[in-house]
C-alpha cells in the first residue's frame, strides 16, 4: 500500500510568504515623498510623477499580492500531494473563507497504477490539511 492510497492523512503546506510586494510598497513610500517634495517646491511635473507613481505601485502591490499568493498556493499544494505519491493533482474552487477557516479543497489525481482519485483538502489550522480521498 502505497502513501496515496492510505487516507485522513495531515500535509503540512506553508503560507505564502509576501516577501515581493515590499518592492512596489517602497516605491510607494517613495511616490508620497516624490509628490511632497514636488508640492513644496511648487513643481507641478514632480507632485505629479509623485501621484502617477503612487497609483502605478499601489496597483502593482494590489496585483502581485493577488496574483502571487494564488500561484503559491496552488504549487504548494501540488507538492504536498505529490509528496504523498498522487501523480498532477488538479484542484476546484479556490480558497473561500468560511466561518470556519478556510473552505475545503476539492481535488482530482492519479495514483502510479493510472487509478483516477478525488479527494478533498481540509483546513486544520497552522498550515495543516487533512486529505480526505473518496472511497
Amino acid at each position: 500500500m502505497t502513501l496515496a492510497a492510505a487516507v485522513d492523512v495531515i500535509v503540512t503546506i506553508t503560507p505564502w510568504n509576501p516577501w515581493p510586494v515590499a518592492i512596489p510598497l517602497v516605491v510607494l513610500v517613495v511616490a508620497v515623498v516624490v509628490s511632497i517634495v514636488g508640492t513644496r517646491r511648487r513643481s507641478k511635473p514632480i507632485r505629479e510623477l509623485g501621484y502617477v507613481l503612487f497609483i502605478v505601485s499601489a496597483l502593482t502591490a494590489g496585483g502581485m499580492a493577488w496574483v502571487l499568493s494564488g500561484i503559491w498556493d496552488t504549487r504548494a499544494r501540488e507538492q504536498a500531494l505529490e509528496e504523498l505519491g498522487y501523480i498532477s493533482p488538479t484542484f476546484s474552487g479556490g480558497m473561500g473563507v468560511s466561518e470556519r477557516g478556510l473552505a475545503p479543497i476539492d481535488f482530482t489525481a492519479e495514483l502510479d497504477d493510472g487509478t483516477r482519485v478525488n479527494g478533498v483538502l481540509v483546513d486544520q489550522g497552522g498550515g495543516r490539511w487533512l486529505v480526505k480521498v473518496d472511497d
